[in-house]
């Protein structure tokens, strides 16, 4: 496949939104429901998940500004 002459790899190039939403087959999404993330177990205490997310955002507990 000649990819040289096709506007989905030229760097060059400029396409509007449209144009993107168009070559993706994307569109605006119409259930937020798909946006719910399931990785947090739900037995689990909010707690716990708060201390992990400020461990995964690398945050020291000895850090006094984290």
């Amino acid at each position: 496949m000649d990819s040289s002459n096709d506007p989905r790899f030229n760097f060059d190039a400029h396409p509007t939104l449209d144009e993107l939403i168009a070559q993706q087959g994307k569109g605006p999404i119409t259930d937020v429901r798909v946006l719910h993330g399931d990785f947090w177990p739900e037995d689990e205490p909010l707690e716990d998940f708060l201390a992990a997310l400020h461990d995964w955002r690398g945050h020291k507990k000895a850090d006094p500004a984290a």
